[in-house]
C-alpha cells in the first residue's frame, strides 16, 4: 500500500496545532524505557519492573463488566502491584480536554483514542520505540495508529473493525440464491440484482439495505475507482464529482428506488437499517464488523452470515477503522504506561489473546486471532478478517488530506438530496465538490 501523503494543507494546519500545544506543555523527559537496534524494532530496556505505581488511563466510556480494555488493565495490575485510575473523558470532549491537560501538565499517562496521538503527534511516544511494530497488521498500524503528517506510529492499534456485508441465509435459500465466497465475489451490480431476486422470491421487502453513512456509500465509490481528492505535489485537487464518481451516485440512486428502503437515506425517517436486517425486512445489510455480536446473540428467526464486499468496475473496497493505545510523552509515568504496553501485546501475545476473547472482535495483530466457539463463527470471522485486505490507496490519499475538517455532513446531504431526487447526481456532487474546494483552498479536477 502506497505511503500517506505528506506535507498537506492538512498537515500545515495540525502543525500549526502542534506548536501551539507543545508551547504550553513541559519539555518532556521521553521513558528511556527501550531503544531502537539499526533494524528499527524495539529493545526493551533492562529497568527493573514498577511496583506500586498509578496508571492513570483516559477512556472514552466507563468499562463495563466485559470489557477486553478494562479488564486487561485491571489483570495488569494485580499481577504487577500496580494500581490504575480510569478517568473517563468523551469522545467530542477529548479534543479540547487534551490540550487543556498539556497545559496545566496533568496528563494521562495512556491515553485510549480514535484521533489525539494523530492530530497532535509530537505530543507522543513514537511507539517503534516501545514494540516490535512488524507483529500489528500493516493496515491497522497505518490507519490507526499513524501520525496524520508523517509516517511515525504514535500510538499501537487496539481495537480494529472493518465494514461488512450480512446476508440473511434463510432468505438466500428460498430465492435460490448461492451466496459468493471469498474466492468467487459477486460484483455490485450481481448484489442489486439478487436483491431484486429476494424481494420476489424471498417475501422480503427490500432486498438490500446500507447503514446511514456517507462512509457505507464511500465503498461503492472506492470500488470504482473513485476518490474525494487527489495527490496534487503537496497539496490536493478535489475530484468527488468525477465521472466514476458520478455514475456510482447515478447507480446508487437507481438502487434505492429499486431494492433499498429508499426513505432512510432520502431523509424521510430516522429508521435504523440494522433493524430492518434483524427483524427480516432487509435481506442484505452493508455495515460492520462490530455488528457481528449483538446479531449472535439477538438475531433468533433466521440463521444469517458473512459475505466478502463485491467487486466494483476496479476493485473491492471496505473502510476500517478503530481505536489506539498512546502514550504522552510529558506524562508523568511513561515507563509505567510502556510496560503495560509491553505486557498486553508483548512476549507470547497471550495477553492480548485474552484480551481478543472478550472483546470478540477482529485482531490487530498478526499471529493471533480470535477464536470463536463455533464453526460458522470462524468462518463469518475469518469473512470479515480478509475484508481488511481491500482498502485502497485512494482511501488512504482521502485520509491523509483530512478533508472533513473544511467540510463533512453537507457530503451527506448532498447525497441524500440526489436520492430524493432534488438534484442530479451530477448537481449533487458538482456542489459539494465546490464547496469543499472553496472551503479548503485546493483547486477541482473536473
Amino acid at each position: 500500500m502506497k505511503k500517506l501523503i505528506k506535507n498537506t494543507m492538512a498537515g500545515v494546519m495540525a502543525a500549526a496545532m502542534l506548536t501551539s500545544l507543545a508551547a504550553c506543555g513541559s519539555s518532556g523527559s521521553g521513558s528511556g524505557s527501550a531503544s531502537t537496534t539499526s533494524t528499527g524494532t524495539a529493545e526493551t530496556s533492562e529497568s527493573a519492573p514498577i511496583t506500586g505505581g498509578t496508571l492513570k488511563v483516559t477512556l472514552s466510556e466507563e468499562p463495563g463488566e466485559g470489557d477486553a480494555l478494562g479488564n486487561a488493565l485491571d489483570t495488569w495490575a494485580a499481577e504487577t502491584g500496580n494500581t490504575v485510575e480510569k478517568i473517563i473523558i468523551s469522545h467530542d470532549d477529548m479534543r479540547t480536554k487534551f490540550p487543556s491537560m498539556a497545559k496545566n501538565k496533568d496528563l494521562p499517562d495512556l491515553c485510549a483514542t480514535t484521533f489525539l496521538h494523530q492530530l497532535y503527534p509530537d505530543e507522543f511516544v513514537d511507539m517503534s520505540t516501545v514494540l516490535d511494530l512488524s507483529m500489528f497488521n500493516e493496515n491497522a498500524l497505518k490507519l490507526v495508529g499513524k501520525s496524520y503528517t508523517s509516517d511515525t506510529i504514535t500510538g499501537v492499534p487496539e481495537q480494529y473493525t472493518t465494514t461488512c456485508i450480512f446476508y440473511n441465509k434463510d432468505a438466500f435459500e428460498a430465492a435460490g440464491i448461492e451466496a459468493p465466497t471469498i474466492e468467487d465475489p459477486w460484483t455490485w451490480d450481481e448484489l442489486y440484482e439478487n436483491a431484486a431476486i429476494l424481494q420476489e422470491k424471498a417475501g422480503v421487502k427490500y432486498g438490500f439495505a446500507a447503514d446511514v453513512s456517507r462512509a457505507r456509500y464511500d465503498i461503492l465509490m472506492y470500488a470504482n475507482g473513485g476518490s474525494i481528492v487527489e495527490a496534487d505535489g503537496d497539496t490536493f485537487k478535489v475530484t468527488l464529482n468525477s465521472p466514476q464518481n458520478v455514475s456510482t451516485l447515478e447507480r446508487f440512486v437507481q438502487a434505492n428506488n429499486e431494492v433499498m428502503p429508499k426513505a432512510i437515506w432520502a431523509g424521510g425517517t430516522t429508521d435504523n437499517p440494522v433493524e430492518y436486517f434483524k427483524n427480516g425486512d432487509a435481506a442484505i445489510l452493508l455495515s460492520g464488523s462490530w455488528n457481528y455480536n449483538t446479531f449472535s446473540s439477538e438475531i433468533t428467526s433466521f440463521d444469517f452470515g458473512v459475505i466478502p464486499s463485491p467487486m466494483g468496475s476496479t476493485c473491492q473496497s471496505a473502510i476500517i477503522g478503530g481505536s489506539a493505545l498512546a502514550i504522552p510523552k510529558d506524562a508523568e509515568n511513561v515507563e509505567l504506561a510502556e510496560q503495560f504496553i509491553q505486557w498486553l501485546y508483548g512476549d507470547d501475545h497471550s495477553n492480548y489473546q485474552d484480551y481478543l476473547q472478550l472483546h470478540k472482535g477482529l485482531s490487530v495483530m498478526n499471529d493471533v486471532s480470535y477464536q470463536p466457539e463455533t464453526d460458522k463463527a470462524k468462518e463469518d470471522f475469518a469473512i470479515m478478517q480478509n475484508e481488511t485486505n481491500y482498502v485502497t490507496d485512494s482511501f488512504m490519499t482521502d485520509e491523509a488530506s483530512s478533508w472533513r475538517t473544511y467540510k463533512d455532513a453537507e457530503y451527506r446531504d448532498a447525497l441524500e438530496r440526489a436520492v430524493a431526487g432534488e438534484v442530479t447526481a451530477q448537481e449533487a456532487l458538482d456542489t459539494f465538490a465546490a464547496e469543499l474546494a472553496e472551503a479548503s483552498g485546493w483547486e477541482m479536477a473536473y
